[in-house]
C-alpha cells in the first residue's frame, strides 16, 4: 500500500471532503469505527474475558478518534473510559483495571517534543501494563519522548514515518483504516518513492474452485535435513502443508528419513537420497512434477549442489539458511526466479558485509542486493524487506520479539515456497508470505505469550488467517 507524508495526507482529506463531498464528521465516524473494530480484535486475539479499555485524549483529530471510538465502545456495552490530557493528574493517575490503553494524544501535525502534561502522559502509558494502541502514529514520535505501542491504527494511508526502521520500537504492528479517500485522489497522491508498506489489502489469497483437484494447487519440493538440523525441514515441509500447495515432497538424507518422514507429518511424500556432494540425484523426472522447490532448512554446506540446482532448476526456487552459500553473482545466472531468505548474519556473508553496516541501512542493503542479483530478496528482521529489481521496496510490520526463535525462519520458507508453488507471481507471492507468516507471529504471541511461542506455534496460527 502506498505510503504517504503526512502532508500528504491532510491534502487528501481537505480533497475528499471538499472536492468529493464527504463530510469531515464521516471521516471521524470511519477512522472511529476501524479503530473499535481493531480493539476488539485484540480483544479476541488477547483472549480477553473483561475487556476495560483507557482512552486518552488531546485536543487534535486523535483525541477526536479517541472520542467517538469511546462512545461507540459504550454502545456496544465494553468498559470504556475516556481520559483527557489537560484534566488528568499524571503523577497520581493509575492505569491498574485498564487492560487497553489507547493513545490519542498528539498527531502528525505536531512539532517539537512533548512538554508539560503530554511529556507526562506518554510516561504514564508507558509505565502501563495493558496492550499499547496508538492512533494514527505514536505520539512523540521522532520528536523526543514517545508512545512505545503494540499496535498502530493509522488512518487512511500509512504514513512514511510508521515503516522507517528507527520506528520500529515504537509502532508495534502497523493496521491500516480505509476511511473512503477516493482512489483517484490516491492515485494521483506522489507518496513515498522508496518504500510502501505491506498491508492486509495486499495479501492474496485466491478462493479455491469447487472443481478443481490437488494438482491445480502445485506441488513443492523442500529440500534439507542433515543429521542432527531434521527439525528446519519439517518445520518448512509442515508451514508447506498450510500454505495451500496442492502437493508437498521432502527430500532429505535417507540416514535421517524415518525421523523427517515421521516429523513431516503424513500428508508429506519424503524421500531419500545418498548423497549431494557428487551431485548423484537425477532430477530430470523432478522438474516434470514440481511447480517450486526450496532448499535450504537444515541442508548443511553444499555449494557445489545449490550450484546445481541454480544452473538447472526451471521452477521458482528458495534459498535459505545452508542454501545461501553460493556467490550473488552465481545467483544472479539462474534462469527461474529466486528468492532468497537470509537473515541480517546471513545476509551480511553472502554480500561481503558486516553485519552491522547491514542493520545501519537496511533499505539501502535490500535494494543494493536485488539489483546486484536480479532476484527478490527478503531481508528478515523487525520490519522485514521484501525487495525486487525495479520495485519499490515493501515493508513488514507484523510480527514481533516473539519470533526470535531457532524455527522461525524455516517456516517463511517452506509457507513461501507453498505460496510460489500455486503459481502466483513471485514478488506478490512473497509479500503476502511475509506478511502472513507476521500475522501469524501475532496470533502465537497473543494466545502463549512473546517469550513462550514457539516456531511450530506460527503454522497452527496459519490455519485462523486462511
Amino acid at each position: 500500500m502506498k505510503t504517504v507524508s503526512a502532508s500528504e495526507m491532510r491534502e487528501l482529506d481537505r480533497r475528499t471532503i471538499e472536492e468529493f463531498g464527504t463530510l469531515g464528521v464521516v471521516l471521524m465516524d470511519r477512522a472511529a469505527r476501524g479503530l473499535v473494530d481493531c480493539i476488539l480484535a485484540v480483544i479476541q486475539a488477547h483472549q480477553i474475558a473483561r475487556p476495560s479499555i483507557l482512552f486518552i485524549a488531546g485536543k487534535g483529530n486523535n483525541g477526536g478518534d479517541a472520542e467517538v471510538a469511546h462512545k461507540m465502545l459504550l454502545e456496544e456495552n465494553i468498559s470504556s473510559n475516556l481520559w483527557n490530557v489537560q484534566g488528568t493528574n499524571w503523577k497520581t493517575a493509575s492505569a491498574d483495571g485498564f487492560n487497553i490503553i489507547v493513545d490519542g494524544l498528539l498527531g502528525t501535525g505536531t512539532s517539537g517534543a512533548p512538554r508539560g502534561k503530554f511529556a507526562e502522559a506518554i510516561r504514564f502509558i508507558n509505565r502501563a501494563k495493558g496492550f499499547k494502541l496508538a492512533i494514527d502514529i505514536p505520539s512523540g514520535l521522532h520528536h523526543g519522548e514517545t508512545v512505545i505501542a503494540d499496535l498502530t491504527v493509522t488512518m487512511g494511508l500509512p504514513k512514511i514515518e510508521l515503516i522507517q526502521s528507527e520506528s520500529v520500537e515504537f509502532t508495534g504492528s502497523i493496521e491500516t483504516i480505509d476511511i473512503g479517500i477516493p482512489t483517484e485522489f490516491i492515485e494521483a497522491t506522489k507518496g513515498c518513492a522508496e518504500a510502501e508498506l505491506i498491508t492486509q489489502s495486499d495479501v492474496q489469497l485466491p478462493r479455491r474452485k469447487r472443481d478443481s483437484h490437488k494438482g491445480t494447487y502445485g506441488h513443492v519440493l523442500l529440500i534439507g535435513g542433515a543429521p542432527g538440523m531434521t527439525g528446519a525441514i519439517a518445520m518448512a515441509a509442515r508451514a508447506a502443508l498450510r500454505s495451500g500447495a496442492g502437493l508437498v515432497s521432502v527430500l532429505t538424507p535417507e540416514e535421517v528419513l524415518p525421523i523427517v518422514a515421521q516429523a513431516c507429518g503424513p500428508e508429506a511424500m519424503v524421500h531419500g537420497f545418498p548423497s549431494l556432494g557428487k551431485n548423484t540425484i537425477d532430477f530430470s523426472n523432478v522438474w516434470k512434477k514440481v511447480t517450486a522447490v526450496c532448499a535450504g532448512p537444515g541442508l548443511g554446506h553444499h555449494p557445489e549442489f545449490i550450484e546445481f540446482l541454480l544452473k538447472t532448476c526451471p521452477v521458482p526456487l528458495v534459498l535459505d539458511a545452508d542454501a545461501l552459500s553460493v556467490s550473488p553473482e552465481t545467483i544472479a545466472t539462474a534462469k527461474c526466479p529466486v528468492v532468497l531468505t537470509p537473515h541480517p548474519g546471513e545476509f551480511a556473508s553472502l554480500f561481503e558485509m558486516k553485519t552491522t553496516q547491514v542493520q545501519a541501512d537496511r533499505w539501502g542493503a535490500a535494494r543494493e542486493a536485488a539489483e546486484r542479483t536480479g532476484k527478490i530478496v527478503v531481508l528478515k528482521g523487525a520490519r522485514t524487506i521484501v525487495a525486487a529489481p525495479s520495485e519499490k521496496l515493501a515493508i513488514n510490520s507484523t510480527g514481533n520479539p516473539g519470533m526470535a526463535k531457532g524455527g522461525s525462519g524455516d517456516v517463511l520458507a517452506g509457507l513461501l515456497a507453498g505460496r510460489l508453488a500455486q503459481g502466483i507471481e513471485p514478488f506478490q507471492a512473497t509479500k503476502t508470505a511475509v506478511w502472513l507468516h507476521g500475522k501469524a507471529g501475532d496470533l502465537a504471541a497473543a494466545k502463549n505469550t512473546e517469550a513462550a511461542m514457539t516456531a511450530t506455534d506460527l503454522i497452527d496460527a496459519f490455519c485462523a488467517l486462511a
